[in-house]
């Protein structure tokens, strides 16, 4: 996961300067309304800002579902369609936000962070996402097409909960709940990682469990990395003061709030698993280390008095009776083998072996 993207192409020019920072993906700007009400939803998909009429069809609320930050024409104009601050939309085009919520005037503005594995790599990849919240309006914008967001999208087509009979401040919480829900699936995956893992390590440890320890303690701190300022960003959602949140809502965000806590709790559980794990693998090595060091020991232990032997008969001297004797080789030879073994019987009963 990179964790750095380069800012040098605003160095040096004044704050809310309209300048794209991150990386440029190669796809169109895709625009989407949904206007809604308790009655019916009129979903279109606009090539201009100027088609967006919100008194067009008498709903009550509307969400601009903004995919890919290409365009700067169409985002420029969209910042003076909407009258958004320079500043905001700013860090609408720095997609190195960490999560974050900001209020201007009427207008609360929101960062946050969509989380996926990668099914190849089994890493970790992640998308900015920004939400514009003011009175009967959500706007979202995103890095490019694709996220996680296509839950509330259907609630919104099949009239499933509240959102459509709800406001505005209703459909940001529960954009911001399947974010947070997509963060749950990836601890889960990484826990259930962790667990294969355990059991490979306390049954047959191999030298490739460390390297798989580091990746998946590597992809925790990823994942906390944006769990942690999300956590803030709903507590931050569930004590401001605007006209913008309604009370009823509130109820809902100290929800989200508690599952960033759950979530931020079980990733520490999750390393501690791992620092445990490491433990384990590396008191696992020193103890087959010691069972190696113990036998080769016993080897060299049993070796101690046999080499004292053929050294004996080795010397050069020529009066030794012993060397002119018909049964001088056998005798050794048995005398040698049963010291091997007194030595293995006795070892066998200090239970050293």
């Amino acid at each position: 996961m990179k964790k750095v993207r380069q800012r040098s192409g605003k160095a040096g020019l004044p704050p809310g300067s309209f300048v794209r920072v991150g990386h440029r993906h190669g796809t169109d700007t895709v625009v989407r309304s949904f206007a809604y009400g308790p009655d019916r939803v009129e979903e279109r998909r606009l090539t201009s800002i100027g088609e967006f009429d919100e008194k067009a069809g008498g709903c009550e609320n509307t969400w601009i579902d903004i995919d890919g930050l290409n365009d700067d024409r169409l985002m420029l104009s969209i910042s003076e369609r909407f009258n958004l601050h320079p500043l905001l939309m700013e860090d609408v085009l720095n997609t190195d936000h960490r999560p974050k919520v900001e209020e201007y005037q009427d207008t609360l503005f929101v960062v946050a962070k969509m989380l996926g594995l990668d099914e190849e790599t089994g890493g970790i990849h992640s998308e900015q996402i920004c939400f514009v919240l003011r009175k009967g309006l959500v706007l979202s914008f995103q890095e490019r097409p694709g996220d996680v967001l296509d839950p509330v999208r259907e609630r919104l087509r099949n009239d499933t909960g509240r959102v459509r009979r709800a406001g505005a401040d209703y459909l940001l919480y529960s954009l911001l709940d399947v974010i947070v829900d997509n963060y749950f699936l990836i601890v889960e995956e990484i826990g259930q990682r962790i667990e294969t893992l355990e059991r490979k390590v306390m049954l047959r440890p191999g030298n490739e469990d460390l390297l798989t320890i580091q990746e998946l303690r590597s992809l925790l701190i990823g994942v906390n990395r944006f769990v942690t300022p999300t956590r803030e960003l709903a507590g931050r959602l569930n004590t401001i003061q605007s006209e913008l949140i309604d009370k009823s809502t509130r109820r809902y965000i100290n929800d989200l709030q508690d599952h960033t806590v759950y979530i931020a709790e079980t990733i520490n559980t999750d390393r501690e698993i791992l620092t445990s794990l490491e433990n384990t693998y590396h008191a696992g090595q020193n103890a087959r280390m010691t069972q190696v060091m113990k036998l080769l020991t016993v080897i060299s232990t049993i070796f101690i008095p046999l080499t004292f032997v053929v050294g004996v008969y080795g010397m050069n001297f020529r009066h030794m009776p012993e060397l002119e004797w018909h049964y001088g080789y056998p005798l050794v030879m048995g005398a040698m083998a049963a010291i091997a073994v007194a030595m293995l019987v006795w070892f066998r009963r200090k239970r050293w072996l």
